[in-house]
């Protein structure tokens, strides 16, 4: 019964597709699983089911709910990674093309000198 109630509880917190679940779920499945575990064990008593639940949200938080928010956490961080190479690649290129502007800006007033001499 323990064993299906917490398989239950942590297959409820899985996204399909390997996605992170929203905030919040762990710690909502383990209070439940935690709830149904005590009440299995101790019988309609309150007070054993609410430290269940307790028990239960609590572990489910350090497990799912904090596995979640790392893998967001890494997201985000590989999300601004990518941006900063894009940003870096985005100004290498303009400064080779703003070379490539001035050194054909160069070899035309060369050319119309070389051409002003040859004419004077």
């Amino acid at each position: 019964m323990l064993g299906i109630v917490a398989g239950l509880a942590l297959a409820g917190c899985e996204t399909a597709g390997g996605g992170t679940a929203p905030a919040g779920v762990g710690t909502l499945g383990g209070a439940a699983a935690g709830a149904g575990v005590s009440r299995a064990i101790f019988g309609n008593s309150t007070s054993g089911m609410l430290i269940g639940a307790a028990a239960g949200g609590i572990a489910g938080n350090m497990t799912l709910d904090r596995q979640a928010e790392i893998r967001r956490t890494q997201e985000a961080e590989a999300s601004r990674d990518a941006s900063a190479r894009r940003q870096l690649d985005f100004e290498r290129q303009r400064a080779l093309q703003d070379e490539e502007v001035r050194r054909e800006i160069e070899e035309r007033r060369l050319f119309e000198q070389w051409q002003r001499e040859r004419k004077g």
